[in-house]
């Protein structure tokens, strides 16, 4: 009994030690962000299903809601929710477009700059592409499966919204398989990516309002 404890615990110590993140140096940072960037402007539209877990300290559990989310570049994004409920938003034409199960309205992003720094970010974050983006200080890191950046705030009304922004990468596609989005409270948004489809035709139906 005490060789299999001691043998497990040689092999969760070894496992962690596997999984620990090394930052990348300044030429595989480059590197990285190069092979990031390229894919992002490949990516004519995304097509996934997504999980998102909202933790909140206060809650004994997340708050866990799934669905379907559609891009078409540069900058075209719907949040299908589909459980618990069904609502979706729509980041359209200098618009976001809100349907709470029927319930349907509209938010001007030219007037709203909030709004629009989100609508910036995310259709930057499904895209891999703001690794580069002067409103964040980053740093990159790597384990065995995944790329990982983390970026910090320098604009103003993010760092109102964002302590930190965690985006993970597929190291064979460089491409976006989860965000989370951390508040300056702790809270954090955690979405998972999955079922991803590159470049594959999106209905105009699909972004009606």
């Amino acid at each position: 009994m005490l060789r299999f404890f001691l043998f497990s615990y040689i092999f969760l110590s070894f496992s962690l030690l596997q999984a620990q993140e090394v930052e990348l140096s300044a030429s595989e940072a480059k590197s990285f962000k190069n092979s990031v960037s390229k894919s992002a402007k490949q990516s004519r539209t995304i097509v996934n299903t997504f999980t998102q877990l909202k933790h909140i300290d206060f809650l004994s559990n997340d708050i866990e809601s799934s669905g379907d989310l559609y891009f078409k570049s540069p900058n075209i994004i719907k949040w299908s929710y589909t459980k618990p409920y069904e609502y979706s938003v729509i980041f359209k034409d200098k618009k976001l477009f809100i349907n709470d199960a029927g319930k349907k309205s509209d938010i001007n992003l030219a007037s709203n700059k909030v709004f629009k720094k989100l609508n910036d970010l995310i259709a930057k974050s499904v895209s891999g592409d703001m690794l580069d983006d002067a409103q964040f200080s980053a740093r990159f890191f790597k384990n065995d499966e995944l790329f990982i950046a983390k970026l910090s705030p320098n604009d103003s009304t993010l760092k109102e919204m964002f302590k930190e922004i965690v985006l993970s990468f597929e190291s064979n596609k460089y491409l976006v398989s989860s965000v989370r989005l951390i508040e300056p409270s702790g809270d954090y948004t955690l979405i998972n990516f999955e079922n991803t489809s590159v470049n594959k035709p999106i209905p105009d139906a699909i972004f009606a309002h």
